[in-house]
């Protein structure tokens, strides 16, 4: 089984309605090419979905199906309209056959909550965006009232993480502000059968609603890639949704799909999200630094019975705070470690440093040698080859262990 980020690369054809019809719309027309003779419709008003049971004369707009559906839709309809399309160009020598070609993803507008931004911002994946560099400009489509037929603007690239190091969130804006819609709230906490909606462009099947559960949390390898604490969802996703919102029942968005572990390349109710909380924390870091850059501390970590750093780069921001192989970590910025399973600690201290830029500090609380102390780490630029919290690759899935930070 591979797994897929689902960024889909598709030979677009994007019709700009005649001049005569822009008067009138400023919309475009996406055909995916992906079926002859398969048109795809567009529903016929923005809350119409309901039309696949359809209230008569005998069952009442008071039938218990559409009563119970209601709530459904009422979500939809609401959420809908701050889902976007992003389509970015892939430059020739990224393609199989050298021709350059287009990328779709999705994305949403997000309420930044305390973090004061001088914009509205879009969040999407990285993978989705991290061809261009940060300013570059990028097609944006926003909703219209019809599924086919998005409001096409630009917009330019703020920000995105290392996907390769499991900081798969990026950040986009409009070039004109004023056409933003409303955003949608983040929410952290998720439970095993939550029902869940997803909203994004599977297969160049544009703003494709799909219903899940969630079906664990906290995944950190999917086969052998590591993803850390990515939530899973059996919610339908494929190629096109990487980066769109997945919702609870209250219109909340409590992860980005990212990934699916597929055999066939499609969905198999295998699907992965970066968590909620990851796109917060990455909103205040942006607020912060104008980045989503990941500083370093340069040393390798074991969590087997405790949280411990097992090697020190000499010279490194760890080396020059005094840290030493063998120092037990028990807290980080004052969260206390030291009570948790030594593998969730871990994970929270990776999260932690994940998500702060080279320069900025990291307060650590150590016990070495029987005596407690603590050191104030400077993170640095990450080497060349990359240093990112990746698991050594093994034949089996790896263990939470052998982490590069």
């Amino acid at each position: 089984m591979m797994t897929h980020r689902l960024c889909a690369v598709l030979a677009l054809s994007l019709a700009v309605l005649p001049a005569s019809a822009a008067a009138e719309s400023s919309d475009a027309v996406f055909s995916s090419g992906l079926s002859d003779g398969l048109q795809l419709l567009g529903r016929e008003r923005a809350l119409g979905r309901g039309n696949y049971h359809p209230a008569t004369e005998e069952t009442g707009p008071n039938d218990p199906i559409l009563l119970r559906q209601a709530p459904l839709i009422a979500l939809i309809g609401k959420a809908e309209p701050s889902v976007v399309v992003l389509v970015t160009k892939i430059p020739a020598s990224d393609t199989a056959g050298g021709g350059g070609g287009e990328a779709m993803c999705a994305g949403f507008f997000v309420d930044a909550g305390a973090e004061r931004l001088s914009q509205p911002v879009i969040a999407t994946n990285s993978h989705c965006v991290e061809m261009r560099k940060v300013g570059d400009t990028i097609d944006i489509g926003l909703f219209s009232g019809n599924d086919n037929r998005p409001q096409m603007v630009k917009g330019r690239v703020l920000a995105y993480g290392d996907s390769n190091a499991a900081k798969d969130v990026a950040f986009v804006a409009l070039e004109d502000p004023a056409l933003a819609r409303p955003s949608l709230k983040l929410w952290d906490k998720l439970d095993v059968g939550e029902e869940v909606v997803a909203i994004g462009n599977p297969r160049g099947f544009l703003f494709s609603v799909s219903r899940g559960i969630v079906s664990a949390l906290g995944r950190d390898t999917v086969e052998s890639q590591f993803v850390l604490s990515a939530d899973q969802t059996d919610a339908a996703v494929n190629p096109g949704n990487s980066g769109g919102p997945l919702l609870n029942m209250w219109g909340s968005v409590v992860g980005i799909n990212a990934m699916i572990a597929s055999e066939s390349g499609g969905s198999e109710g295998l699907s992965f999200t970066v968590p909620a909380r990851f796109v917060r924390l990455g909103l205040e870091q942006f607020a912060r630094t104008g980045d989503l850059k990941m500083g370093v501390m340069q040393v390798s970590l074991a969590a087997d019975s405790t949280l411990r750093v097992k090697s020190v780069v000499a010279g490194g921001p760890a080396a020059q705070a005094n840290i030493l192989a063998g120092d037990q970590i028990t807290a980080v910025d004052g969260q206390d470690l030291s009570k948790m399973d030594p593998a969730d600690a871990l994970t929270e201290l990776l999260v932690r440093v994940k998500f702060m830029s080279p320069g900025e500090t990291v307060t650590l609380d150590l016990n070495g040698d029987g005596k407690a102390r603590t050191a104030r780490v400077t993170l640095g630029e990450p080497a060349a080859p990359k240093w990112a919290p990746l698991p050594k690759l093994k034949k089996r899935a790896p263990k939470k262990s052998d982490f590069v930070l």
